[in-house]
């Protein structure tokens, strides 16, 4: 799981920071060369408090045949619903991996979710601010292959400097500071040096096989 917010992250989320604000969601869907579903979707919103709020999620799944598996190295081929085939390896985490059996249906979902808002913190978010809360859920012994793991975290960020020449924003947190450029120069006009960012991250990982016949 990441343990910071990441450059990327956060110049998809300043994206949207036009000198009027942009509110409403916009929805993607893609298929990668590799069988995997990706549905993104944006939205923004004028919080109560504060000047803007957002959030990105990415939602990545695969419903896939198990055709071959390697126990030595642990991969697994899988067929997609349209026969592609792709290769993965299974970490050591998956406890079961024995239980696989080539037919088995598999189902992966993996889910990640950005929420920000600029205003300032709650102390309740403060308190729990660079403090990650990990679960994580293992299949049964014996049973098929399958997991669950979740992760949340919540980073204060505060803007250091703006360089709308560059296009750079410059923001700091307790670990350092992260620069980033604004892929709208305009949104530098909305934010000032001082304002505070509440950023939360989210991440879901579920995988689940089923036994065909």
């Amino acid at each position: 799981m990441n343990k910071h917010v990441s450059a990327l992250t956060l110049s998809l989320l300043f994206a949207a920071c036009s000198p009027i604000p942009y509110t409403g969601e916009k929805i993607s869907e893609t298929t990668t060369p590799t069988g995997f579903n990706v549905i993104q979707t944006s939205t923004r919103s004028i919080p109560e408090v504060g000047k803007l709020a957002g959030q990105e999620t990415e939602l990545t799944q695969i419903t896939a045949t198990v055709d071959a598996i390697d126990k030595k190295a642990r991969l697994v081929t899988l067929k997609t619903q349209d026969n592609r085939l792709v290769t993965v390896r299974a970490g050591r985490e998956v406890k079961n991996f024995n239980q696989l059996r080539k037919g088995d249906s598999l189902q992966l979902d993996c889910f990640e979710a950005v929420e920000f808002e600029i205003r300032q913190p709650t102390p309740e978010e403060l308190q729990a601010a660079e403090v990650g809360i990990e679960l994580a859920a293992r299949a049964a012994e014996g049973d098929k292959p399958g997991a669950l793991v979740a992760a949340q975290r919540i980073d204060i960020l505060t803007v250091e400097s703006i360089d709308r020449k560059k296009e750079l924003l410059t923001l700091r947190a307790p670990e350092g500071f992260v620069t980033v450029k604004a892929k709208y120069p305009e949104n530098l006009r909305v934010v000032k040096v001082g304002d505070t960012v509440v950023v939360k991250s989210s991440e879901l990982f579920a995988v689940r096989t089923e036994q065909v016949g």
